[in-house]
C-alpha cells in the first residue's frame, strides 16, 4: 500500500505513522504531542483553505496543527477486513478495473451531473479484436491474461480523472471527464496505438492484438444509456470496417473512422 503524507487521507481514515520527517524543525514537538513510529492516527477534519489546520485522532485524544506541520507525517493507511470486502465487491476480480454494477452505476451519476452543467464528457466502448481466437487457440488461462495486460495497457493511456469498466467479457468502457469529441478521439488512438505496439502474452512468437473503439459525447440532454448505444453501434460499426480502428457516431454527420494504420 502507497505511503501518503498525513493530509492526503480521507476523512475518517485511519492509518499507521511510518514517519516523521528528521529536517523538520517541530520533530521535537510533533513527538512531544505523542506522535511516533507505529502509532495509529485518525484523519478528523483537514480544511486547506480556512484555518489551514489538520485535526487527527490519537489514543482518544484531539490534535491540531497546521498543515505544514502535517506535511512532515509520512503515513500508510490502514483499512478494516469489511472495508476490503467491500472495495472487492466493486472491482473485476480478473483485471482490477471496476465492474460493470459500480462502473454503471458511477457512470450514470456522473453524466447526470455532467450533462446538468453543461460540462464535456465522452464515452469510449472497446473491445479486443478476435479474441475468442485466443480462447480457441490457447485457452482460457491464455484469455485471462490477455484481459489482464489489456486492463493495464489501456489504463496506462487515461488520466486520473478517467473511469476504466470492464462491462462484459472482452468488452471494456471508458469514461473521460471533462473532455470534448476530439479530445476523446485522441485518447482513443493512444489507447489503440499501445495495444497494437505491444505483444500480448501468448502471443511471443505469433503477432499481436489490436483493439476496435466506438466513441460517443454528451450533447444537453443526452443519459448514459443513450451514450452508450451509441458507442456500441460505433463499435460493431469498426469492427465491420476491419478492427483495429476508432469510430465515432457525429450529430447530422456521416460515421467516421481514424484507420488502423494512420
Amino acid at each position: 500500500m502507497a505511503l501518503l503524507h498525513v493530509d492526503e487521507l480521507y476523512r475518517g481514515e485511519t492509518a499507521e505513522i511510518v514517519a516523521i520527517n528528521s529536517d523538520c524543525n517541530d520533530t521535537k514537538r510533533l513527538r512531544t504531542m505523542g506522535l511516533r513510529e507505529g502509532k495509529l492516527v485518525d484523519l478528523l477534519h483537514f480544511d486547506p483553505f480556512g484555518s489551514r489546520k489538520v485535526v487527527l485522532g490519537l489514543d482518544d485524544t484531539r490534535l491540531a496543527f497546521p498543515i505544514m506541520l502535517a506535511a512532515h507525517i509520512v503515513v500508510r493507511p490502514i483499512r478494516s477486513y469489511f472495508e476490503t470486502l467491500r472495495e472487492r465487491a466493486n472491482y473485476d476480480q480478473l483485471t482490477g478495473v471496476l465492474n460493470r454494477n459500480t462502473g454503471h452505476t458511477i457512470a450514470k451519476m456522473e453524466v447526470e451531473k455532467y450533462a446538468e452543467n453543461d460540462i464535456p464528457l465522452a464515452i469510449l466502448m472497446a473491445d479486443i479484436d478476435h479474441f475468442k481466437q485466443v480462447n480457441d487457440t490457447y485457452g482460457h488461462s491464455a484469455g485471462d491474461e490477455v484481459l489482464k495486460k489489456f486492463a493495464q495497457v489501456a489504463g496506462s493511456a487515461l488520466r486520473r480523472c478517467d473511469l476504466l469498466c470492464r462491462w462484459g467479457g472482452e468488452e471494456f468502457l471508458i469514461m473521460l471527464r471533462g473532455t470534448l469529441h476530439d479530445e476523446a478521439i485522441q485518447i482513443a488512438d493512444r489507447i489503440r496505438r499501445r495495444v497494437e505496439s505491444i505483444v500480448f502474452p501468448p502471443y511471443e512468437d505469433c503477432g499481436l492484438l489490436t483493439v476496435s473503439i466506438g466513441a460517443s459525447s454528451l450533447p444537453p440532454g443526452k443519459k448514459l444509456e443513450e451514450l452508450v448505444k451509441e458507442a456500441d453501434s460505433a463499435l460493431y460499426r469498426a469492427k465491420r470496417e476491419g478492427r483495429n480502428r476508432i469510430v465515432t457516431l457525429q450529430r447530422d454527420r456521416n460515421i467516421s473512422g481514424i484507420s488502423a494504420r494512420p
